[in-house]
């Protein structure tokens, strides 16, 4: 009975410290803290591998006797599969495909921790091949895989794409559509108030206003979700921005395919989309489009 009940505390002790290290990782992965330990997404994705891979080893060194080898990898396995499923709860299958690299890079890396422990280095190609995966996802592949999932394009580039009809309203509640934006390279930033990577973009947003806002054939306007009116205006007033700021509703955001935040998109002078993604590279996409059809 006394053996059972340790074995017991072993395996939920394995999978507290699992759990806690995969909760951290994935934090690292998506850019948690990023900005406070300039550890970069990339970079996020090899560091989980080897926390993957040393707890996988140093659990199999410490309470493989204790508690038998499969039990050890049983119980780590167990730790992702049901973390993927707390966090697939209440979120959209959009997400969960969008992080299941995530899950796959530490899934490798407790194999990886296991090849290495069991001594069998007739496998090392195997090893190495593993190690790959973390390594390819930091150069850049993970970012291209998110944007896939998040815009529904590599790039951002889109080939000129009609748009849903809009009717978006200024603070003196003036309307701003299609129609009226006809002739000019438009910018859309779609933020909401409560949106922390929406305000992180703003000083950019502003910067890029304050560049272009003299070319006549520019404009740009930060789109609001469907904030309520005074505490929307107010807030961007507050902070000092003063590029122009619309208001929306949801379903026209639903009618326009935005659903990540902040988002940007990029209208010709038809009033076709030919851009929909982050503000880095619609930048990009905004000075050979103007350069290009001045």
């Amino acid at each position: 009975m006394k053996k059972i009940i340790n074995n017991t505390l072993i395996v939920l002790l394995l999978f507290f410290i699992g759990s806690c290290l995969l909760l951290l990782s994935f934090a690292v992965v998506m850019g948690a803290f990023s900005e406070n330990l300039g550890i970069e997404k990339g970079t996020g994705f090899i560091i989980s591998f080897l926390v993957a891979f040393g707890l996988s080893w140093c659990a199999l060194v410490g309470f493989k006797k204790r508690i038998g080898f499969s039990r050890v990898l049983v119980t780590l396995g167990v730790v992702v599969l049901a973390l993927m499923i707390l966090n697939g709860y209440n979120t959209t299958i959009k997400y969960t495909i969008k992080i299941l690299p995530f899950y796959v890079n530490w899934l490798l890396g407790l194999l990886a921790g296991y090849y290495y422990y069991s001594g069998k280095w007739r496998r090392k190609y195997l090893l190495i091949g593993l190690a790959l995966f973390p390594v390819i996802m930091a150069a850049g592949v993970n970012d291209l895989w998110h944007h896939k999932i998040e815009y529904g394009n590599w790039t951002g580039n889109v080939e000129a794409v009609e748009i849903a009809p809009f009717e978006f309203l200024d603070k003196n509640e003036s309307v701003v559509s299609n129609a009226s934006l006809k002739g000019k390279v438009v910018l859309l930033d779609f933020w909401f108030v409560r949106c922390p990577p929406c305000w992180v973009k703003f000083p950019e947003v502003q910067r890029i206003y304050e560049n272009y806002r003299d070319n006549d054939s520019f404009a740009l306007y930060a789109v609001n979700r469907n904030d309520d009116p005074e505490e929307l205006f107010s807030k961007i007033e507050d902070k000092g921005y003063t590029f122009p700021v619309l208001r929306g509703n949801q379903d026209l955001m639903d009618a326009l395919g935005i659903y990540k935040y902040p988002s940007v998109m990029i209208l010709d002078k038809e009033g076709k989309m030919i851009f929909l993604g982050n503000l880095d590279d619609a930048e990009k996409k905004l000075e050979y489009t103007l350069n290009a059809d001045p």
